[in-house]
């Protein structure tokens, strides 16, 4: 979809090839405004069934679930467990993708291969996962386990990642490295989806880009501009090819819509007046999503937040939408809030501008 003028002082939006991914972010910590107001908390199984029902209905493709055993803005709030969530939701949604997170610290790849290939069998083939390589060393450090360096994290991931794709799509697989050695383990039985559920994969540093580029389906972005995204996807995309690979890129981004841009931006001031600015404790300082847009002083949301730009009216968030199809950015991982009644009004307000700009297709047909 391009802008072109049409003569009256407007523009249209005409159609190109990529089609656009909708998903969101089921609110494990409550909310995504980083706020422990408590009026903001909605961290419970019934909402976030309701809002990914809502989201099927609407045409989402993809949620994803983040994982933590406990919640890194309050300790003492609820926080939703992402695997035990996402197999609830398989057996109750039809047509959305389940994505939920998961840290090699925490959790075996062997382990991790069957509860995936689980929840594929019970969705009919609509599991996915998100690996996070890990950023929050107080996690680690209150359940008593070991905290590699940042390198080494991302050396134990790749690992992790040989370790779920043999043990997804090959018999009596057997696997020695520094982490992990795996003795003639077959898991059947294999996922539905084929070769393998898809493999979402974020983080910035040099290691996770690489690692990226050998390994994930889809590379994910912190929510940025887009002439600042478009270096990530280029540098990534170029990794990918001396790999001999081709992968899709994503990003977060947090939205906010109205009827005018004022309004949006009133919006915009009244949320972050809600959202805790206190520093996240036990965070990797090498970590380097954190150090730039993860929870950036100015914008609303996490991982970028709106400082991806989906601020404005329903017509600005198409034209930015494009922006980042443009680029070759094609899934969406979408916040809002609060969540039930801001998912709504884009729904009803955003999706039918975009099927008909020709850039989105609801994943049924419909």
């Amino acid at each position: 979809m391009k802008n072109e003028p049409t003569g009256d002082g407007k523009t249209r939006l005409t159609a190109t090839a990529a089609p656009l991914r909708l998903g969101f972010w089921i609110p494990v910590y409550g909310n995504w405004i980083v706020s422990k107001h408590p009026e903001t908390q909605h961290a419970s199984f019934a909402y976030s069934r309701k809002l990914t029902l809502l989201a099927e209905e609407i045409g989402f493709a993809t949620v994803l679930l983040a994982e933590h055993t406990f919640n890194p803005f309050d300790a003492t709030a609820d926080q939703l467990d992402a695997w035990t969530a996402a197999a609830g939701l398989s057996t109750i949604t039809k047509h959305i993708e389940l994505m939920p997170a998961v840290r090699a610290a925490f959790k075996h790849p062997v382990i991790v291969a069957k509860m995936a290939a689980s929840i594929d069998e019970m969705s009919g083939g609509r599991a996915a996962l998100n690996l996070v390589s890990g950023w929050w060393q107080r996690e680690s450090d209150a359940m008593g386990l070991p905290t590699l360096p940042h390198d080494e994290r991302y050396l134990r991931s790749e690992e992790f990642l040989t370790v779920l794709k043999g043990l997804w799509t090959q018999q009596h697989f057997s696997f020695s490295g520094r982490f992990y050695q795996i003795t003639d383990v077959t898991l059947a039985p294999f996922p539905v989806s084929q070769p393998h559920p898809t493999i979402y994969l974020g983080g910035e540093s040099d290691e996770a880009q690489r690692l990226a580029a050998k390994f994930a389906d889809v590379y994910l972005i912190n929510g940025r501009p887009v002439v600042e995204t478009k270096v990530l996807v280029d540098r990534v995309r170029a990794l990918a090819a001396a790999e001999g690979r081709r992968i899709q890129f994503g990003i977060s981004a947090f939205v906010i819509t109205r009827e005018t841009r004022e309004a949006a931006q009133a919006e915009h001031d009244r949320l972050y007046a809600l959202r805790h600015e206190g520093a996240i404790p036990g965070v990797d300082p090498k970590v380097v999503m954190i150090r730039t847009y993860a929870y950036a002083r100015g914008y609303v949301g996490s991982n970028g937040g709106t400082a991806a730009g989906l601020v404005g009216t329903p017509q600005d968030i198409v034209e930015r939408f494009q922006e980042f199809l443009d680029i070759g950015v094609t899934t969406f991982l979408l916040q809002f809030h609060p969540m039930l009644e801001e998912m709504t009004r884009f729904g009803e307000q955003v999706v039918p501008l975009l099927a008909q700009a020709g850039v989105w297709i609801h994943p049924t047909g419909r």
